[in-house]
């Protein structure tokens, strides 16, 4: 179900991230300087046609409200297209979970998802993720509903436009405008939801990461167990083989048991490193070798695409 290894995915969240708050901060700036360059346009063309007349200064000022019109509805219309850029990070990031991890998912929307995600780690770890509860829930209802509305023009379900249509009548940053229209006019309300939906990806993400760096110091141990049974190997040298028995002595068993107990455990969490090192255990290490419990998890390393693994697939067989 899942790969090996720590996970990148953090650099993905964070880099996007920062991305998307440059792009908003973009958007007021490049409203902003636009403004500006007309009013000064206006008041310049105002001055220099009106010869002091006010009633001619005051109709060429008035024939620049369109074109502000047409500023302040392009704003609006790119923090519409802004926020569905930030609502589509957050689902192609749960899908990247879902790839890296090789977590079963047949769901399309992102609350699906997101629970194939939880439910996944429920079952591989026995634990909750639970940091995210009131997040989840603006993810799920408020910003999936606005999303929907912006791409789609429209709410199918009547209970669905009154939430979320009473919940822009009392949210900062959002507006109704009559029974059909939502805008947003305010950055701050985009910084919101780009930080609910980075509060999520970042908790999901720690989680995993935790279990992963407990999984490698697993993985560790193991090696520096191996490590000293190797060291307590017999000496290979006539005449002295009586002085052991067949191969390797009780404490060198012992040593490869605890370390086959170890690698088991992070091998059956999909990590490739330790099915190859658990497959030499079993082929080479062992006194009596368990050759099908071998090739079974070196096996499973190759098919990760995981190098030394497949090296050591051919020289075995070599």
């Amino acid at each position: 179900m899942f790969a090996k290894g720590h996970t990148n995915i953090r650099a993905m969240i964070e880099t996007q991230y920062g991305i998307l708050s440059q792009m908003i901060m973009d958007i007021a700036y490049r409203y902003q300087t636009q403004l500006k360059q007309t009013e000064e346009e206006a008041y310049r063309l105002a001055r220099d046609n009106s010869d002091g007349d006010y009633e001619v200064c005051h109709t060429i000022l008035n024939s620049f409200n369109d074109v502000e019109e047409r500023l302040l509805c392009l704003m609006t219309e790119s923090r519409k297209i802004l926020f569905c850029t930030i609502f589509s990070y957050y689902e192609t990031m749960l899908n990247e979970f879902v790839m890296y991890y090789k977590i079963a998912n047949n769901a399309t929307q992102p609350s699906q998802i997101l629970d194939s995600i939880l439910k996944a780690y429920k079952i591989k770890y026995g634990e909750e993720i639970t940091c995210i509860e009131d997040n989840v829930e603006y993810a799920n209802s408020i910003y999936r509903l606005l999303r929907n509305l912006y791409m789609h023009g429209t709410l199918l379900g009547e209970k669905d436009r009154c939430t979320l249509f009473n919940y822009a009548g009392v949210t900062h940053g959002l507006k109704a405008v009559g029974i059909d229209t939502i805008v947003i006019t305010d950055n701050a309300f985009l910084y919101k939801a780009l930080d609910c939906f980075k509060t999520i990806l970042v908790c999901v993400d720690d989680a995993f990461t935790q279990q992963l760096s407990e999984e490698q110091k697993q993985l560790m141990r193991a090696k520096d167990i191996i490590r000293e049974a190797i060291n307590n190997y017999p000496p290979e040298i006539p005449g002295l083989e009586d002085e052991y028995p067949p191969f390797c002595s009780i404490r060198i068993h012992r040593l490869l048991c605890e370390a086959e107990s170890l690698l088991l455990y992070v091998a059956k969490q999909g990590n490739a490193e330790a099915q190859m090192l658990l497959a030499d255990l079993y082929i080479s290490a062992f006194e009596t070798p368990q050759k099908k419990k071998g090739f079974f998890w070196l096996k499973k390393a190759v098919a990760q695409n995981y190098l030394p693994a497949i090296q050591m697939l051919r020289e075995v067989n070599y």
